[in-house]
């Protein structure tokens, strides 16, 4: 993708821009444009979260429109969380993205839904007796409007997590580590 000139008749997939909005007691992704773009899978991985494992990669060439790492692209059902933007020529952008899949989660103590995506963070493993236990430690990457407080569980797809740190260092996201204990 290096030529600044576009051939529109490349620009032959169907996608949905998304915009996450609030209802009443959720967060959810809503269709807020169809789009025309290309879109390249890629080899090497996109590290879209700071604190955990990557996902697969894509790239896309579409219309220069209003566009934000806030919003997200659906490519033939699959979600695309939006890692760069950049100017392609004087009419298009080129975006990256990672292929990933958005779970359902909710603050209990708010009783707010939300989306999120779910990454691992290898943690390690140790042996006790007479049994194995494994500390599984998975970051939530969530939109940053969404605020949870260390110390207090976050339900991943129906299952208690307790919220362990809080990186908010990335205006765009806010990363979640969440752990707890599997025994073997």
């Amino acid at each position: 993708m290096a030529s600044e000139h576009v051939d529109a008749g490349k620009l032959s997939e169907r996608i949905e821009i998304l915009r996450l909005v609030r209802g009443e007691n959720e967060y959810r992704w809503e269709l807020l444009r169809w789009s025309w773009a290309r879109v390249e899978l890629q080899q090497k991985r996109n590290n879209f979260s700071t604190h955990g494992i990557g996902a697969a990669g894509a790239e896309l060439v579409l219309r220069r429109q209003e566009l934000t790492l806030l919003d997200a692209v659906r490519w033939r059902g699959r979600h695309l969380f939006l890692t760069g933007i950049a100017p392609r020529g004087r009419n298009h952008l080129a975006v990256t993205a990672a292929l990933v899949e958005v779970r359902v989660c909710r603050d209990p103590e708010t009783g707010l839904a939300f989306p999120g995506v779910v990454t691992e963070k290898y943690l390690g493993h140790r042996q006790e007796e007479p049994m194995a236990v494994n500390p599984m430690r998975h970051i939530l990457i969530t939109h940053p409007e969404i605020v949870l407080q260390p110390g207090h569980l976050v339900e991943v797809d129906g299952e208690s997590w307790p919220v362990t740190m809080v990186h908010r260092l990335d205006p765009w996201k806010t990363e979640y580590e969440i752990e707890r204990e599997v025994e073997l």
